[in-house]
């Protein structure tokens, strides 16, 4: 009998540890600006054979941003004006734009040690609130990207699309 409680208890520890793996990294007050900062913890946005990104929501002063990383070795920037773009489940495309010209640096795409060593860019695009609440009702399939060399895109999984809901929601 003990047995079966212990069993029962460790898998419920171990699916609510799956469930909400996102967890806010930052939730404090700034003591300079007196601005209210959450930031979520990065999470992978995908990974492919040749590149990485990354994401977190952040909410400073009831103005969200997605915070993206990516990194795929080679020296690009992002302008100022270039959108960042997420196509959902029905269709709709949601562009947010960023705000300042961005150019890669080394260990800048990283999410820890793994690529530091490597080139990579992190860029904040804010998010107005009816772009917040088309993210949280639909779910993401695809990711756009502009750089100054062009444009990257790539679907996104459905594990990942969860993780971005979770982490809009957390930062409210």
């Amino acid at each position: 009998m003990k047995k079966t409680v212990l069993l029962i208890i460790t898998m419920l520890t171990l699916i609510s540890l799956q469930s909400f793996a996102q967890k806010l990294e930052e939730n404090k007050v700034d003591d300079f600006t007196n601005k209210s900062v959450k930031r979520t913890s990065w999470e992978t946005l995908y990974t492919t054979f040749t590149a990485n990104a990354y994401f977190r929501i952040s909410n400073i002063d009831n103005t969200k941003y997605f915070d993206f990383k990516y990194q795929n070795g080679t020296v690009f920037s992002i302008d100022n004006g270039q959108e960042l773009m997420f196509k959902l489940n029905n269709g709709d495309i949601v562009k947010v734009v960023n705000l300042n010209y961005t150019l890669t640096c080394t260990g800048c795409g990283a999410k820890g040690f793994t690529g530091s060593g490597a080139q990579g860019i992190e860029v904040s695009y804010p998010i107005s609130d009816e772009q917040l609440k088309e993210l949280k009702a639909n779910k993401i399939v695809k990711v756009r990207f502009y750089t100054n060399d062009g444009y990257v895109e790539n679907d996104i999984k459905d594990k990942a699309a969860e993780k971005i809901e979770q982490s809009l929601s957390l930062v409210e």
